[in-house]
């Protein structure tokens, strides 16, 4: 998987939301977490982690939603007021957000390269340890994960042996 993923539009399931990617990923990567699961209804979560300002919108207002995480920190959902479709999160203050890929108007070839939560993934879901780096909870490393991108993008196995 070479090339440039942005810029890409993308929306809601509705298309009352758009939005541009204009940036590249830092990284992409699945959730297996039973919230992520609960959240997308499927299995797991697959997201790439963008700088905030990486996405335009182009038209509509997403609902803003927030958690409080065990930390003490405010996670923000951003998500279509019409169908709900969650288009991306965001730590409060942080550089990054997570857009849902599969907002995305075209999402073929994007690839994760990390896993996490594994420890509550459904048996059948889980990427082979040889293919992506593997968590049973969540990373701690976010260097690895974009290492790990950087490599895929070039044409490189993410994992290094």
């Amino acid at each position: 998987m070479t090339g440039d993923i942005a810029p890409r539009d993308g929306g809601c399931n509705c298309g009352r939301i758009r939005y541009r990617l204009r940036r590249e990923p830092l990284t992409c990567t699945i959730c297996h977490c039973h919230r992520c699961q609960k959240r997308s209804g499927s299995a797991f979560s697959m997201s790439l982690v963008v700088p905030v300002e990486g996405v335009l919108l182009l038209a509509g207002e997403p609902a803003r939603t927030e958690r409080v995480t065990p930390s003490g920190a405010v996670n923000a959902s951003f998500d279509c007021p019409a169908c709900q479709s969650r288009l991306w999160s965001r730590r409060e203050g942080g550089p990054t957000l997570n857009l849902r890929a599969g907002t995305l108007d075209e999402a073929a070839g994007i690839r994760p390269v990390a896993q996490f939560w594994t420890s509550s993934a459904q048996a059948w879901a889980v990427l082979p340890e040889a293919e992506v780096l593997t968590y049973p909870e969540q990373a701690a490393d976010p260097a690895a994960l974009r290492a790990a991108w950087r490599r895929l993008r070039a044409g490189q196995a993410a994992i290094t042996p």
